[in-house]
């Protein structure tokens, strides 16, 4: 992580009602049993993936499926936005749905998926996901998808 933690949190949208990184991510990312719900875990992990924190995603993941440490420090995509589409939680098992776009080799694409989640007695815990990775097709015209509020002729990641 950057020796400056952002000021609105990675997991909520870039505008001024976001809640701040320090109210939302940070707590778990220092204490994970902090994470109540299978949704907040995501929100965290999400979080955890935008700034580097390879430790929390190690010990949010359920052993029989954690990648390896190397995978998860190799150069990814910039991520950009979550939106949580639904969540839900059935005693030690939890599902969340959701999309997140992200930046890598000159394209914005987006990742949708339904997680699962479980409960193992600590806390919530990542298991797997079925996942589908999408190209956006972004007009000039078209808001940017890193959520800015600017046209994507003007936005911040075409500098």
């Amino acid at each position: 992580m950057s020796s400056v933690p952002p000021k609105i949190c990675p997991c909520q949208p870039a505008i001024s009602s976001a809640r701040r990184y320090g109210d939302c991510c940070q707590p778990i990312h220092a204490d994970i049993c902090c994470a109540d719900s299978p949704e907040r875990l995501m929100r965290a992990r999400f979080s955890a993936f935008c700034l580097g924190l390879t430790d929390f995603l190690i010990d949010s993941w359920d052993t029989t499926s954690c990648p390896s440490r190397a995978s998860l420090e190799a150069p990814g995509p910039r991520w950009l936005a979550l939106e949580v589409i639904e969540s839900e939680q059935c005693g030690n098992d939890g599902m969340v749905r959701f999309q997140a776009t992200f930046f890598e080799q000159g394209n914005f694409q987006q990742l949708q998926e339904l997680s699962r989640f479980r409960h193992d007695g600590h806390h919530w815990r990542y298991i797997d996901g079925d996942a589908t990775w999408l190209t956006l097709d972004v007009g000039r015209n078209d808001a940017c998808p890193c959520q800015s509020g600017k046209k994507m002729k003007r936005c911040c990641m075409t500098k």
